[in-house]
């Protein structure tokens, strides 16, 4: 009886390990040999949602690499930062995407929903710290650990077939072609009414956008938060005083380029918060000329917002 108990003891130990090897390993691996990279000219990178994956079409920016992804919050966007600028040196600038929507609880069912969790996580997985582990864990203990098993068996394939290569994968300028039917009559201001409970804000997108900024200033590069064009008739446009707020109180440090009114047509939006080809078209030809221009020169933040407000309404 002695002799089974530690037959049985050990069966289950080395079971145990051998399935603690077969997730671990494959992560290991991912995160070692992963490759994350950019044109060689290209030397200013794009992070951000939907929003921006929309509105800069790189092909018309030489200098840019978009790799914005749609639904994706900020935490996912962190793990995709430290791999492009640990990989890529050549990249001296930094812009991050920061819209209305984006302080919004919205980003926590972004972040540790079940839907974006399962498909986000196996992606990240073997790039986080234990403690983006435990602030997940801590959300969605219900759906964590099933996350986790797509993320042992996607790297595992992973590590099978020797495919490393996160390029091209991650996010990109993405082309829309249509567009919604929108009002004919559209002054700005005069939004729709956004429902009474999107006043609360999510402080874990908050805090991640600052590790964001704290990273690429450890890595000495150059950061702008940058707003894309949107809809006057946007709905989250109506947290504009609490989103001018949190941009005073947590990133006053951080120049602001400002395009949100940027003038363009109905027809040139896919939908209240994102662009078409036509509105993208438009506004990549602008924001390349302004990067031409010296936009991205340290400039005080004052400066570049008064030199938006004269180009707006000059347009």
């Amino acid at each position: 009886m002695h002799r089974f108990l530690i037959k049985t003891i050990s069966f289950v130990l080395m079971s145990c390990l051998l399935i603690l090897a077969i997730a671990l390993i494959p992560g290991y691996m991912v995160n070692k040999f992963s490759k994350f990279s950019v044109k060689k000219d290209n030397t200013i990178a794009l992070f951000g949602h939907s929003h921006s994956e929309c509105a800069y079409n790189d092909t018309l920016i030489p200098k840019l690499t978009n790799l914005s992804h749609s639904a994706e919050s900020y935490f996912y966007t962190f793990q995709k930062v430290k791999k492009y600028l640990s990989q890529n040196p050549q990249i001296t600038t930094v812009l991050i995407e920061f819209s209305n929507n984006q302080i919004d609880t919205k980003m926590d069912d972004w972040t540790w929903g079940y839907t974006y969790m399962s498909n986000m996580f196996p992606q990240y997985a073997s790039f986080m710290s234990p403690a983006d582990f435990e602030l997940l864990a801590k959300h969605n203990s219900k759906y964590f650990m099933n996350c986790v098993g797509i993320a042992a068996r996607t790297n595992f394939i992973k590590a099978l077939s020797f495919n490393y290569d996160y390029t091209g994968k991650t996010g990109g300028y993405f082309k829309i072609e249509g567009s919604m039917l929108l009002p004919s009559n559209n002054p700005a201001g005069k939004n729709i009414k956004t429902p009474s409970n999107k006043s609360a804000i999510s402080t874990t997108n908050i805090q991640y956008l600052r590790k964001i900024i704290n990273y690429c200033n450890s890595m000495h590069k150059s950061v702008f938060l940058i707003r894309s064009p949107q809809h006057p008739l946007y709905e989250y446009r109506n947290n504009e005083a609490e989103f001018s707020l949190i941009r005073e109180r947590y990133f006053s440090d951080i120049k602001f380029l400002d395009f949100n009114n940027f003038p363009l047509k109905n027809d040139d939006f896919a939908d209240f918060g994102h662009l078409n080809f036509k509105g993208a078209l438009k506004f990549s030809a602008y924001i390349n000329q302004r990067i031409i221009n010296g936009m991205l020169n340290t400039v005080s933040t004052a400066s570049l917002s008064q030199l938006d407000n004269k180009t707006v309404s000059s347009n």
